[in-house]
């Protein structure tokens, strides 16, 4: 008993550390980049940097919550390009207003959701297939709605959203402060939530348990759907275009930022906290590197390489911690 209790507190404590103790790295990368560059601490700098994190860190929470369960969505970046593309198509072409554009668009992101988690709990294929396939879809069919080129043309209503300031504070920024308090309050405070973690935890004992398995899965696909559409209306409206393109690079980011933050491949752990936490990470080092004059390329190899050391990492402290239980 006293063992199982001991292993409990060890793992809690673990958890905590990961959680919160990105924010401790955070601010020491932060004090990294003032040495190497006088203009990273400037007003304008740091906005820049939480504009960057702001739409990001939308698609990794989306993929945050379906990793917990125990999959993946590779799709979600090119959500974003076809949600983009459906936005602009309605609203500067066809002429829709903002209102339903936006509703028609997140409606695309729920339906694709809900295709990837149907696929993946009816058929029994690897979420890792389905989204992969999915992408390409997703992909292709935006730019056969653009033609392959970019579509200009918002109106200032719907720019908003990217390009306006509510105070001092960018519109993406506080939308996904939004988003992050809202998955938040469902990972911890109510029953999809406990049961999330338990499915991602242990996918049989959760059945046997009386949760509905394949209802968990297929939520998380579409909350991961919704969050892509999100971030394809943020970046849309900031960039003021759709193009079938947008949110190709994000996944990356967005993969980088989740596994930083601590949430295990393997399902059953991890937080929307320690995902933020990864997000600013992952902006502020793309930041510096852009300050200071790094090349794109390289940027891509130093995001590859994070991705590489935190799952290391993460592999290492469990094993430890197994270890330690036996």
């Amino acid at each position: 008993m006293i063992i199982k209790k001991s292993l409990f507190f060890g793992q809690r404590i673990l958890s905590d550390f990961r959680e919160w103790g990105i924010f401790f790295a955070l601010l020491l990368i932060c004090g990294l980049m003032t040495l190497l560059s006088p203009y990273f601490l400037t007003t304008n700098n740091l906005f820049n940097v939480l504009l960057q994190a702001a739409s990001i860190s939308i698609i990794a929470a989306g993929f945050t919550v379906v990793l917990i369960a125990g999959e993946i969505d590779l799709s979600i970046g090119s959500a974003i390009g076809l949600v983009a593309c459906v936005a602009a198509v309605l609203m500067i072409e066809v002429g829709l207003s903002p209102f339903l554009g936006i509703t028609l668009s997140i409606f695309i992101g729920i339906l694709l959701g809900l295709f990837n988690g149907l696929c993946t709990v009816i058929f029994r294929i690897p979420s890792f297939v389905v989204t992969l396939a999915t992408l390409g879809i997703a992909h292709g069919t935006g730019l056969l709605l653009t033609a392959g080129r970019p579509v200009f043309g918002f109106n200032e209503s719907y720019s908003f959203i990217g390009q306006g300031k509510i105070g001092p504070i960018p519109t993406p920024v506080i939308l996904a402060i939004i988003v992050y308090a809202m998955i938040h309050f469902l990972l911890k405070k109510t029953s999809f939530g406990i049961q999330l973690y338990a499915v991602g935890g242990n996918r049989e004992a959760s059945e046997l348990s009386g949760v509905r398995v394949n209802r968990i899965i297929v939520l998380a696909f579409v909350i991961s759907g919704v969050c892509g559409a999100l971030s394809g209306i943020i970046l849309s409206s900031r960039l003021d275009a759709g193009h079938g393109d947008f949110g190709a690079s994000n996944l990356l980011d967005a993969v980088a930022a989740v596994v930083v933050g601590g949430t295990s491949l393997m399902g059953g752990a991890g937080s929307v906290i320690g995902t933020l936490g990864g997000v600013l990470i992952i902006a502020t080092i793309r930041n510096g590197l852009i300050l200071m004059n790094v090349q794109a390329f390289w940027q891509e190899i130093v995001v590859g390489l994070i991705i590489l050391i935190a799952v290391i990492v993460n592999q290492i402290s469990k094993n430890e911690l197994s270890f330690s239980s036996k």
